[in-house]
């Protein structure tokens, strides 16, 4: 529970940094770019220090995996945060922390208590709910709301599911590397990203970025920690 706690606080940090960022203006390609690959560049140099051994095949696919669904997350939270309430936005993206829970009934057979079923239809309402508002037109608008704010959801509860899937795959040993691959990917995606969209780059987004990465070089592996180390952390 302390480990899973504290994933949730530092994630609630990331967002915030996140949230300054727009507010700044900076540009938000750039930002999750640099991001991701001062993530993945801090935690190689401590691997290379400590003579970590290279992955097996398995930990590559599933960083590669995972550092996709890391970058479309974001990608689609920024797209969000532009066209929907902020604060809806943001804990739609927090929330995603449950859909491990809920997708371990399916795909690993883990036990679901009756209060964590109401947690989840609770979750789903409020979903619901966060995309309500009045006036003409609405409907149409709170339907696009809802859309967004369930994507956001689905798609980073899938990057969580990833993490996540680490210990069913017997990997835990190896869940540093597999960040330092998922950073790689998601970087270099998010840099793909920013190139076809022609995305300005200036020196403030980049440091803007890394800071955020060093930030998240320390959050991420709690995230890790909290999702794949033992299932009794999420139960």
């Amino acid at each position: 529970m302390f480990w899973l706690v504290l994933a949730i606080v530092l994630d609630f940090g990331f967002l915030q940094l996140f949230k300054l960022g727009q507010r700044r203006r900076h540009a938000a390609p750039v930002v999750i770019a640099v991001n991701y690959l001062t993530l993945a560049l801090g935690l190689l140099l401590y691997l290379v220090i400590k003579q970590a051994s290279f992955p097996p095949p398995a930990a590559v696919v599933l960083g590669v995996a995972s550092g996709a669904a890391f970058v479309l997350s974001l990608l689609v939270m920024n797209h969000a945060l532009s066209v929907a309430p902020v604060g809806a936005v943001l804990t739609a993206f927090r929330m995603a922390i449950v859909v491990p829970l809920a997708l371990g009934l399916w795909l690993w057979g883990e036990a679901l208590s009756a209060s964590q079923l109401v947690g989840l239809l609770l979750i789903l309402g409020a979903l619901v709910l966060m995309s309500g508002g009045t006036g003409q037109g609405a409907s149409r608008s709170n339907k696009r709301t809802f859309g967004l704010l369930a994507l956001v959801f689905a798609l980073q509860g899938i990057s969580f599911t990833a993490m996540r899937y680490v210990h069913y795959a017997d990997l835990d040993r190896h869940f540093l590397p597999i960040i330092v691959i998922a950073g790689l990917t998601a970087g270099l995606l998010g840099f793909g990203y920013v190139v076809y969209r022609e995305v300005r780059i200036t020196r403030s987004d980049v440091v803007f970025g890394a800071g955020i990465g060093l930030y998240n070089t320390i959050s991420m592996p709690v995230v890790m920690l909290a999702l794949s180390n033992r299932p009794k952390l999420v139960r």
